[in-house]
Parts: structure tokens; sequence; C-alpha cells
């Protein structure tokens, strides 16, 4: 192991690994040395992973399930579509990670190390990054590790939890359709919060059932698993063998995490604010974001320079706003958008690529009064962080 590197990654998630195989696959980085930290390389947890897009996906080898047919469903309204040109798609981390690690493990300009990082700080001309057993020094690093407490604690803008707790349950009897997924389902008692379910079938006898929430604190964990064993109940699911569960919390904010960004140090993931603040969906803007990275990287440009951020940034603060206020209207907002758009334009607005013409007319979905007033009220945010 070396003493100094090209480029640190911290953290060995998903979105500095997506991004260390992109290094990897690119010849121009061949001459560049890599260390990539994690305080476990060897992660036994199995997170799921889903998006959706056209076409085949870059991924392709490790999707799991991916469905053509998707379920939106709330009280007293339920949209059925059979997608055109999109599909919704699966990924379970373990494969997906385990492989990228053995892939870049063939090359001779990385190094891996399993350790806890404690700081790192820039200096006149490089990186130094500690670890609890050791340091290195950098011409850049790139930082995936967040403090969710300490972006709480000092944030002014609006910021939400998602958390959830997901079942992987199989059946005794032929029970699913495994070519629909129900996306959200709103149907449930939202107890003055906005709460959802997903069924994503995986077989006829086996599917992934996940609560969902969005809300300023967690539940209690046992909450949770009422809420399923409930839920389970309701969809006329007797006898069934849970065979894993998955617990996860994605923060849900509109912090500039670019701040944070130097001309050495780059936050990636969702510490560079690459999840999408409206919705937690994070994959599909991790394999975009890192493309544009490697790019930047390749013109020599600063850090500091590199820029994600897009109009859709501010329609993602006035919605997180509204659900920070007034959280309860979270399945009614939801329903409004479902019920009277295309969910082909919904994807599209979801992942940051529709028109402004498309934006207007998903956004006159919504309660103009509150949506106004939400506006007026961040306009200061708006004009300091956009």
């Amino acid at each position: 192991m070396k003493e100094k590197y090209d480029y640190i990654i911290c953290g060995a998630g998903l979105s500095g690994l997506i991004l260390a195989s992109r290094i990897f696959e690119d010849r121009f980085f061949d001459d560049k040395n890599i260390l990539l930290i994690d305080k476990d390389l060897n992660s036994s947890v199995n997170k799921t992973w889903c998006f959706w897009e056209t076409g085949n996906s870059v991924w392709k080898d490790y999707i799991v399930k991916s469905w053509d047919t998707v379920i939106f469903k709330s009280k007293g309204f339920e949209k059925e579509k059979s997608l055109k040109s999109y599909s919704y798609k699966m990924i379970k981390s373990k494969f997906f990670l385990d492989s990228i690690i053995n892939k870049i493990k063939q090359a001779n300009n990385f190094d891996f190390l399993q350790d806890e990082i404690v700081d790192f700080v820039e200096l006149e001309n490089n990186v130094l990054v500690k670890t609890k057993s050791n340091q290195f020094l950098a011409n850049n690093v790139f930082n995936s590790c967040v403090d969710i407490d300490e972006i709480k604690s000092k944030t002014s803008y609006p910021f939400l939890l998602q958390h959830f707790l997901g079942w992987t349950i199989e059946t005794c009897e032929s029970y699913f359709n495994e070519k629909k997924a129900t996306i959200m389902d709103f149907s449930i008692d939202q107890k003055d919060e906005t709460r959802f379910f997903y069924v994503l079938p995986l077989s006829d006898k086996k599917a992934l059932i996940e609560f969902t929430v969005f809300s300023k604190d967690l539940l209690k964990k046992d909450e949770y698993q009422s809420e399923l064993k409930k839920y389970i109940k309701s969809i006329k699911i007797d006898k069934y063998k849970i065979i894993e569960n998955e617990f996860g919390v994605i923060p849900m904010t509109c912090y500039p995490f670019e701040r944070k960004n130097t001309s050495k140090i780059l936050n990636i993931g969702t510490a560079g604010g690459w999840t999408k603040p409206s919705s937690g969906y994070t994959f599909k803007f991790i394999e975009k974001n890192t493309t544009k990275l490697v790019a930047h990287i390749k013109k020599n440009t600063q850090f500091s320079n590199f820029k994600i951020k897009t109009r859709h940034w501010i329609y993602d603060l006035i919605f997180l706003d509204v659900l920070y206020k007034k959280n309860y209207l979270g399945s009614n907002l939801f329903t409004k958008m479902f019920s009277k758009n295309p969910m082909e334009k919904i994807f599209m607005f979801l992942d940051n690529e529709t028109s402004i013409i498309d934006e207007l007319k998903i956004t006159a979905s919504f309660p103009k009064r509150i949506f106004t007033n939400s506006l007026l009220n961040n306009i200061g945010k708006i004009i300091r962080g956009y």
C-alpha cells in the first residue's frame, strides 16, 4: 500500500463503487493510482435498489427483476399502466457491489483498505485522509460518507427522513402476478404522515413488500413490523415465510451539499446531494452524475466547479417544504400527480428529464395556494441556492 494516491474514494457504497467502476473502465485512468477505503468491504447487507428507465440497462447483468406494468393506489383511486417505453427494475446490492469489487481487484492501479475513515483535511497541494489505523495523501478525494444527524441539525432547509422496512416473503401457494409491480400504495392509514407500501413480485410465490414513511422522525421498531403484518393480512395472505428483511433511512433535503466541495474534495452520492430530495430515488442519479463527473475530471477542472443542480431542484424544494409543514397531504398530492398525468411523464419528471411545458402541466396538478405560498416563503433559499 502506498503513502500517496492520485485519487482516494472514501466509502465503498453505491456511489463510490460505481465511480470506481467507471474509472476502471476508462483507459484515461490507467496511469492513476486509486485507493478505496470502507469500514466494511464485505458487507452482508443486501439492499434493494429500484429504478425505471427506457431501453436496455448498462447494468442488465445485475437486474434481478423488471416489470413493464406498474400500479399506483390510494384510497378511492387506482391506476394500472402498461408502460410503452419504460420498465421498472430491481437490483440487489450484494451481488452488484461484490461483482464490481472483484472486477476492480484485477487492476494493478487500485488498492483496497478496510478501515474506518476518521477525517480528511485539505492541505496546500493535496488532501490528508486519516483512518483509525493509518493516514494517506491524495491529489483528490471523493467522499460518500454522510452524517445525517449533522446535516439535519445544521440545515435551515426542510428536512424529512424516508425510512422503511421491507420483507421479502414467500407464500405456500401462487399469489402474486409477477408481471405487475405496485410502486406506491397509499390506501393505508396515513396517521397524519406520508405512508405507503411497495409490492414487488419476484415470482408468483415470492415478493418484496416494503413499508415506507416520509416524516421528521423514525418510528419505533415494532411499528414497522406491525404495519407490515397488517398490510400483508389485508391483501389476503395468511401463510408466509420471511426470507429477507431490509431496514433503511434516506435523508430528504435540498441542503446545498455542493458548498462542502472544494477544489480537491468532492462529495458524491447522498453526501453530494445526488439523492432526489422529494422522492429519495438515488440509483439513476448516481449513474448520471458519475458519467458527468468522469468527463469533468478528464478536463482537469477543479471539483468546486462541478455542478449537477438543475431547475428541478426548485420543484423539489417546494414539494418538500409542503410535505415538511403538512405531511398529512402526501397521499393526496401523489394521488393528484398520478391521476392527472401520464405515468411516463411522471417518471421523466422524477428523473429531472422533463421540459418546462411538461413541468407546468405536472405542477398544475397540485393545490395552487399551498404551493404558491411555499414558493414565496422559499424564494430567498432559491435565489441563494440555485
